[in-house]
């Protein structure tokens, strides 16, 4: 026989019913979490600058032309075009797991750590927090695929640690005009 406090206690059916048994979360702002996220926009950004305040306004624009003159050998292009290609992927994977709430109790993200270019796919690795599994990402990769704009989303093991997981988004159209 059950004990009498249970009976009283509401019995969550799913995992979203169990936010009317949690306190409404705050937002807050995470300046380390900002940096992790957006670390190669922010070098890039800041190697333009100590360029510009050692070197005057000539260093920048020196090495924009160089990256420039690049985009005329297709294998230069195509490789900077992945490694943009696989940048914005980064940032809609995490639109996508804001979309489909996988964050766990603490309403942390994952951890998307890096993202490379595969081919016609962009490879995605990530890290499940404390209370998100695999099999989380494996049920909201249609959401996911929305946000990346993608054919498809796959999710896979990465390694026999249960928390280190793989999202790879086929046919991304971010970064390919026309497609």
């Amino acid at each position: 026989m059950a004990h009498p406090s249970e009976s009283c206690r509401p019995v969550p059916s799913r995992p979203r019913d169990l936010g009317r048994l949690e306190p409404d979360r705050r937002l807050r702002f995470a300046p380390g979490a900002t940096l992790a996220r957006w670390w190669r926009e922010l070098t890039l950004l800041g190697g333009l600058g100590v360029l510009w305040s050692e070197f005057g306004w000539v260093a920048p624009v020196a090495a924009l032309g160089a990256v420039a003159l690049s985009f005329l050998s297709r294998p230069a292009r195509e490789r900077v075009a992945g490694e943009v290609l696989a940048l914005v992927v980064l940032h809609r994977v995490r639109v996508g797991c804001v979309w489909a709430g996988l964050e766990n109790r603490s309403g942390n993200l994952p951890l998307l750590v890096n993202a490379r270019p595969c081919g016609e796919a962009v490879v995605v690795t990530a890290f499940c927090r404390l209370g998100t599994r695999p099999e989380d990402f494996a049920a909201a990769s249609e959401v996911i695929a929305e946000a990346c704009g993608a054919l498809k989303v796959i999710v896979a093991r990465d390694s026999p640690r249960r928390e280190r997981m793989l999202i790879v988004a086929v046919r991304p159209r971010w970064g390919w005009p026309g497609r």
